[in-house]
């Protein structure tokens, strides 16, 4: 049985590392119980076309049009919504401002240190200097005011061998930018389909990482899990949100009850 009946962080096909039908995700949540979908599909750039990490701007309009014709459908068994994940970059403010039109919301997700994850990745095994411009990077996106979210806050920590003291201070950075604007943050779910792996001396999931949400619940953060769905079968995996709960338990963390309002 699934804690939390709504999900904003779904993928589509478009993203080219996602897959399954739009109709076919909403399927699945109405299977598994969910009362809203929302869908963040990773959003596109004008002058970045990617083979691996977003949409491409042509597909925006025909991405938006086919879940309205879905929302429609579908609406006396669950609520859709219709969003984009994407990364923030400051040279870039006025497109994701006219990006931000088109949809109900947007999920701040920095995954790299420019549009095509071609300098810094912050999957990998990152350098002092790394996570902190992650950590400034995800501050200066939310300062902008355009994300309803912040989603897998610590995805730097994807490959981290070492929870270093920058890593210490990039988490209560974010944690006190969440809490200046009161953005919630979201537990994404997605690590723990890998399973732990060895990090140092000992086993986590990729994320969520316990040693990151242990600073988290030391302020007053609003949370809510995000499926982070690439494969419309995610969406019944209960077993993913069963262990990253299970991984956080004996933290308090304060969880939204009731969907969010666009």
């Amino acid at each position: 049985m699934i804690m939390q009946k709504f999900n904003y962080h779904t993928h589509t096909y478009r993203c080219k590392h996602a897959k399954g039908t739009d109709e076919e995700y909403i399927l699945k949540a109405i299977e598994a119980g969910y009362t809203v979908l929302g869908f963040s599909d990773h959003a596109p750039y004008k002058d970045y076309p990617s083979e691996r990490s977003h949409m491409d701007i042509e597909q925006l309009d025909e991405y938006v049009d086919s879940l309205n014709i879905l929302k429609e459908k579908y609406k006396d068994q669950i609520e859709i919504h219709i969003g984009l994940e994407s990364e923030y970059y400051p040279f870039n403010h006025d497109e994701r401002v006219e990006i931000s039109k088109k949809v109900e919301y947007m999920l701040l997700g920095q995954h790299f240190s420019d549009p095509l994850g071609n300098e810094i990745n912050f999957f990998q095994n990152n350098s002092d200097e790394e996570i902190l411009l992650y950590g400034e990077s995800v501050c200066i996106g939310l300062d902008t005011g355009l994300f309803t979210y912040l989603c897998h806050p610590d995805v730097f920590l994807y490959r981290q061998e070492v929870f270093s003291d920058a890593c210490e201070k990039v988490a209560h950075m974010i944690a006190n930018k969440l809490v200046q604007l009161d953005i919630p943050a979201e537990i994404n779910v997605h690590g723990t389909l890998r399973g732990k792996h060895l990090f140092g001396d000992k086993e986590y999931y990729y994320y969520p990482n316990k040693k990151f949400w242990s600073i988290m619940a030391q302020y007053p953060i609003k949370c809510l899990l995000g499926i982070d769905a690439h494969d419309p079968d995610h969406l019944i995996d209960f077993d993913v949100i069963d262990n990253s709960l299970k991984e956080l338990e004996d933290l308090n963390l304060n969880f939204i009850k009731e969907p969010l309002k666009f």
